[in-house]
């Protein structure tokens, strides 16, 4: 029961979050909504038991990306013109007609399946770190690898709009 009243906080949280992430009139404001989001997911982590992700969440998204793009927003000159959410009005009925279908769906499976024991991974930091250091080492350093060349193709194309 109390896992339950958990998952349900966390939930509104990682929604709630991303609702402000993505209907912000604010750069500033989505960004700590992403934030928000991405807290309340580390927290599901920990809600099934996978702790490693949990920390690797916090500290590499909430921690690094997000906390970069807040120094970004806050670094960055703006011509002052407030973001404006670019809507068609003409798409409003389908975006309208699509989520209520789409919430149809949702409600119709949900009312229909019953719910089951979710599987406990038993994983660990060890056994993750020995899948990855050992089975999955190629493909590993093939991802590092490809990280590095976008993080320097995007420091030439940084420096080019800067001359």
């Amino acid at each position: 029961m109390p896992a339950d009243i958990a998952f349900a906080m966390l939930g509104v949280m990682t929604i709630g979050g991303a609702l402000v992430a993505v209907g912000a009139g604010n750069l500033y404001r989505a960004v700590l909504g992403l934030m928000l989001c991405l807290v309340g997911m580390a927290g599901l982590f920990l809600l099934q038991r996978a702790d490693f992700l949990a920390v690797a969440q916090v500290l590499i998204y909430v921690g690094g990306v997000a906390v970069l793009i807040v120094f970004a927003v806050i670094l960055t000159e703006r011509e002052g013109e407030p973001l404006a959410a670019a809507v068609n009005p003409r798409m409003v009925p389908a975006a309208l007609i699509l989520g209520a279908g789409l919430t149809a769906v949702l409600v119709s499976v949900l009312w229909r399946s019953t719910p089951a024991e979710s599987p406990v991974a038993d994983v660990t930091a060890r056994t993750l770190a020995e899948a990855l250091l050992n089975r999955y080492l190629v493909p590993f350093e093939a991802v590092s690898l490809l990280l590095l060349a976008a993080l320097v193709g995007a420091l030439l194309i940084a420096k080019e709009k800067e001359s």
